[in-house]
């Protein structure tokens, strides 16, 4: 249960989320609903008024929380960041260093094939397109192992090419049990994919 408020003005009420392991989540909502504060709220990046957590049956607060959303959620704005250099060094920055070069590399290809980028591994990650970037992110996303996973509206201002991409490397993360919550302004884009959809309107949530 969380709310927030921006300066002194109610954005998010009473709102309840349950992230269920290979569940994906649909939020709408208009623009200025709170969608994109939710997602970081629950991503561990902004604090929320009030909000109490139950990690694994454990009851906390949202700062006694923090550093456990952080370390197993993951936020994906829809421009993500890129390291400078390559796709390739993009990836072995997300990699656990904890495991040897090989597997290092081994891992790095093949999350590359999965994502339909290892044609651009080599090429410096911020000059590739919006759906490219988006998927480097992803890629990146899975080698971190994320148990949560939010996107915001990760399919803007793509052709439908990319966004077929996108959907099918969602779908591998959708089937390796990971929870995912995408915030969109068009829900048909992700029928196939869909567990639930929720409506983020009046500061409330429903389910649609």
């Amino acid at each position: 249960m969380l709310s927030k408020s921006w300066h002194h003005r109610p954005v998010i009420e009473c709102v309840e989320y349950a992230a269920v392991s290979g569940e994906f989540t649909v939020l709408c909502g208009e623009n200025g609903s709170g969608k994109t504060t939710l997602l970081k709220i629950m991503a561990g990046l902004v604090r929320p008024d009030h909000c109490q957590v139950d990690l694994q049956g454990r009851q906390a607060t949202w700062k006694q929380a923090r550093r456990d959303l952080i370390k197993h959620t993951l936020y994906l704005h829809q421009t993500p960041y890129m390291f400078s250099g390559s796709v390739y060094r993009n990836m072995l920055l997300s990699i656990n260093q904890d495991s040897r070069p090989a597997e290092h590399k081994k891992r790095i290809e093949e999350i590359l094939k999965s994502a339909q980028l290892e044609q651009h591994k080599h090429a410096a990650a911020n000059t590739l397109s919006g759906g490219q970037q988006q998927r480097v992110a992803l890629a990146r996303a899975s080698l971190n192992g994320s148990a949560f996973l939010f996107l915001d509206e990760p399919t803007a201002n793509m052709d439908a090419h990319s966004i077929e991409r996108t959907l099918r490397f969602l779908q591998e993360f959708k089937q390796s049990g990971t929870a995912i919550m995408v915030s969109t302004h068009n829900p048909k884009t992700f029928e196939g994919l869909s567990d639930r959809v929720l409506v983020l309107e009046n500061k409330v949530i429903r389910q649609q």
